[in-house]
Order: C-alpha cells, then structure tokens, then sequence
C-alpha cells in the first residue's frame, strides 16, 4: 500500500506517493512514478540516492516536522505535511537571509576544526581567494569564494569545532 504525504520544498508544495514493490521503492511526484534506491553512507549525515539509476549525494539533517538538505553549497528546508494538518511554513535560515540580502553564505562541507580564517568583517575576497581552512581526518581543506564580494560577518573562530552544513561566513 501506497503512503501519501504532502512535502513542502522552499515555497513549493508536492504530493508525494511513496510504495514499496516486489522491484524496490517507487515514488510518484507530480504524477511520475521514479524507482528509487537511499542508503546511509556509515553513521554520517551523507546519504547516496539513485533515482532512475542515476546516482546523487546529498546531507540530511532531520528536524522537527522535516529536513534540512544540503546539496552542494545550497541547504533546502523539506517540510512533512500529513493529510489534514498543514506543516508550519518553513523558518528563514541563515542561508536564505544571505540570499535575500544578495549574498552568500558559506557553509561547512564537512565536521571538522576552522584551522585558519584569512578573512575578517569589511575585507574584501576575489573569486577563488581562501577564506577559511577546515581540518578532517588530519587533512587541510581550503574553502575558497566562489565569487567576489565582501565578507560582512564571521560565524565562527580559529580552534572551533564545525559540523557538516554550519555557517562559517557571510560575503555579500
């Protein structure tokens, strides 16, 4: 039997249809059916998703009543709905504000330690200049900007413990 939900993308709503067969997972969103095949990778927020046999990597954080989704360097709020009960509109995370504002937030690719902040509030960054350096697993990892602007804030601190998808910056 077929499991409906209601799911709530950014301002999008979808209704969603989720089955289980004797293939494997489907999912029907907006009438098409995908087969779909998730797996967690170790205990870590990273999850591999194949849909159509094409493969995805993304970070899942659950949160109350959904999910937060980092692709890449964008996070998206996912919302559940259960038929009858609409879910509270999604909160403003700091990554939209950022966008609202014409700006960009650095996130954090990975748990680590910030090692180095090159930047300070007010400097100025090129694309491509190193921002800031995450260590993990005893390797350095140098964050560069993706494009220019100028750093407005820092949100975190040289020594600091850093989860996968936290703010480290904001360049507008």
């Amino acid at each position: 039997m077929a499991q409906k939900l209601l799911m709530r993308l950014g301002d999008a709503l979808k209704e969603v249809e989720i089955e289980e067969g004797p293939k494997g997972v489907r999912v029907r969103i907006n009438d098409q059916w995908h087969t779909i095949s998730l797996e967690q990778i170790g205990r870590s927020a990273l999850f591999s998703l194949i849909i159509d046999d094409h493969p995805h990597e993304f970070f899942a954080e659950e949160r109350s009543g959904g999910f937060d989704i980092v692709i890449g360097s964008q996070r998206y709020s996912v919302l559940r709905e259960v038929e009858g009960r609409r879910a509270p509109p999604p909160p403003q995370t700091l990554a939209e504000k950022a966008a609202e504002a014409g700006g960009w937030m650095v996130l954090s690719p990975m748990t680590g330690v910030v090692q180095e902040i090159y930047v300070a509030p007010g400097d100025t960054a090129e694309a491509g200049d190193v921002l800031i350096v995450i260590e993990a697993m005893k390797m350095h990892n140098e964050l560069r900007a993706q494009r220019s602007g100028r750093v407005q804030e820092v949100y975190v601190s040289r020594g600091q413990r850093v989860e996968q998808g936290s703010a480290l910056l904001l360049l507008v």
